[in-house]
């Protein structure tokens, strides 16, 4: 039974045109935006140099980087979620929502004037379901530490160490948690996973700095070597999965949870951590013979490295039934964004990861 599902090519013609034009240019649609901005609102840029908040420029980037990701998929949500997220960004700083709100209403006018006539259309229309979204997108997103609970108060615990610097106090903390009888899938889901989504809302908040950030996942790292090599394990199943992240996405410590967790189940991993470019990927899968590719994507400018690089597996074992995973931040957004790149399946966590895996395996070798 074949599980292989599309591939890039499959995408819309049109969407992938009009992202490519938006991307060739990006910087000048950008400053196109802002110059529209300061033009008609010219005390909106003054307010936002007061709260000494980054320039705008960098924002209006990225959000065409966005625009051509969503168009590129047909998936409108994939811009709104990063509104959402700058919507968020701009009240945790005490900067006026409003600057936010001309922003998007300039960048929008400037891709219906600057883009060819149907181009246009589609651009602006994805603009401008960003524009309606900023109204209902709430302000602030709620910590993950709040409550209470074990995990909860393990998690408050380790991330003040790990702030502090008191490395070994984390290790500590995980080791007597495991050793107190909890279970590696809630230290690694309720306590380590809720403390990285707390750091990453207090990043997008201002609160933290990159090394801070860098700080905590060298801990967090260690702390999963440890407990590597005292998890217990399933007896080993022959089937081997290759575990890797889009070219572009350094981020590895989700996919080092997924990774353990495939050991635990009896799996061989081969780990290629994050970033691994695509052609590279394909030469992998082909050398280490496995049964099944599980590729994380983190953000969406991740996507279309996804989708690039299943095609480039697809390419190199064409006449194979390998079934194709994915999981990360955007296919939460877009339930059905894993069938658009052309994956056979999604998990939403390290657990179910797993459990997808075995299923995609046994209907491949149907």
């Amino acid at each position: 039974m074949k599980v292989q599902g599309t591939t890039l090519s499959a995408l819309d013609i049109h969407g992938q045109f009009v992202a490519s034009l938006l991307l060739s240019a990006r910087k000048a649609h950008a400053a196109g935006a802002v110059v529209r901005m300061s033009t008609a609102h010219p005390e909106q840029m003054a307010e936002l140099g007061r709260t000494g908040f980054p320039d705008l420029q960098v924002h209006a980037e990225s959000l065409v980087d966005h625009v051509a990701q969503a168009l590129l998929v047909g998936c409108p949500a994939l811009y709104e979620d990063q509104v959402g997220w700058l919507k968020q960004a701009f009240a945790a700083r005490h900067a006026d929502l409003t600057a936010l709100r001309h922003l998007l209403r300039a960048l929008r006018d400037e891709l219906a004037a600057e883009l060819p006539a149907e181009a246009a259309r589609s651009a602006a229309a994805v603009a401008e379901a960003g524009m309606k979204h900023f109204e209902v997108a709430p302000s602030e997103s709620p910590s993950p530490l709040e409550g209470t609970g074990i995990h909860v108060e393990l998690a408050r615990q380790y991330l003040l160490a790990v702030f502090e610097g008191r490395r070994l106090d984390a290790i500590r903390l995980a080791e007597n948690a495991i050793a107190g009888g909890m279970s590696v899938t809630d230290l690694y889901s309720k306590v380590l996973g809720r403390a990285q989504i707390e750091i990453g809302r207090m990043w997008q908040r201002g609160e933290i700095h990159v090394a801070e950030e860098h700080l905590s996942s060298r801990i967090t790292e260690q702390v999963m070597s440890i407990v590597n090599a005292r998890m217990p394990r399933k007896p080993r199943n022959g089937k081997r999965v290759l575990i890797t992240s889009a070219n572009g996405d350094l981020h590895d410590i989700g996919l080092r949870m997924v990774a353990d967790h495939f050991e635990m189940a009896g799996w061989d991993v081969v780990f290629l951590g994050a970033s691994t470019p695509p052609e590279d990927v394909a030469m992998a899968v082909r050398d280490f013979e496995v049964d099944l590719v599980a590729v994380a994507a983190k953000l969406v400018l991740h996507v279309r490295p996804t989708a690039e690089m299943i095609q480039a597996v697809r390419a190199a074992t064409r006449g194979r039934n390998l079934p194709i995973l994915v999981g990360g931040s955007p296919f939460q957004i877009v339930p059905d964004l894993w069938k658009i790149v052309g994956a056979d399946g999604v998990a939403s966590s390290a657990v179910e990861a797993v459990a997808v895996g075995e299923k995609l395996t046994k209907l491949a070798a149907a």
